[in-house]
């Protein structure tokens, strides 16, 4: 387990030039060639998405009213905030703002180093995060985040809110039965 604070998150300009983003955790950290990447981002503005060739993104509005994307010929998707929305980093994104600028939280995962998701949970009750086949980053949305290697746990306290982000690589994955 890696506590990842605040004061260790990295601001950096978006691929595309169009604002920054706040990664919190790249693996590996040594390349840029990332197997996955968590972040957040301020949108000012509407405009394009940074394009992502090989990757799946995962993304929720944090703080703001909402943005509403359109994805290559599809949408448009409106994305309330804390409701997560997956999509192609291939394909080319507009983001519409609904109301003023949003922060948004970003899990990428290239494509062929395996899967991810995003959810969020509010813990009524301690909630216990980990599994033996995946690697999980939990971010604290009222402070820092936890990286958990697979068959790592953590605790979190009552009345944590929490993104979690799970990754599992292809080769960690439990053969068909």
């Amino acid at each position: 387990m890696r506590v990842i604070r605040q004061s260790d998150y990295r601001v950096m300009a978006w691929k595309n030039g169009g604002g920054t983003t706040t990664e919190i955790h790249l693996s590996p950290s040594e390349t840029g060639n990332f197997d996955w990447r968590v972040s957040i981002a301020t949108v000012n503005a509407d405009g394009p998405f940074s394009i992502f060739p090989g990757y799946d993104r995962h993304i929720m509005v944090l703080d703001g009213k909402g943005m509403t994307l359109k994805v290559g010929d599809k949408g448009p998707f409106h994305l309330a905030p804390l409701e997560p929305f997956s999509f192609a980093g291939d394909a080319a994104v507009t983001g519409l703002l609904a109301h003023g600028p949003v922060r948004d939280f970003n899990l990428m995962v290239r494509r062929d180093y395996g899967h991810g998701t995003l959810r969020v949970h509010q813990c009524a009750d301690a909630y216990l995060v980990g599994s033996a086949n995946a690697q999980h980053l939990v971010h604290n949305m009222d402070g820092d985040s936890i990286l958990l290697e697979a068959g790592e746990v953590f605790t979190f306290a009552a009345g944590a809110k929490l993104a979690i982000c799970e990754v599992s690589p292809h080769w960690r994955r439990e053969p068909a039965a």
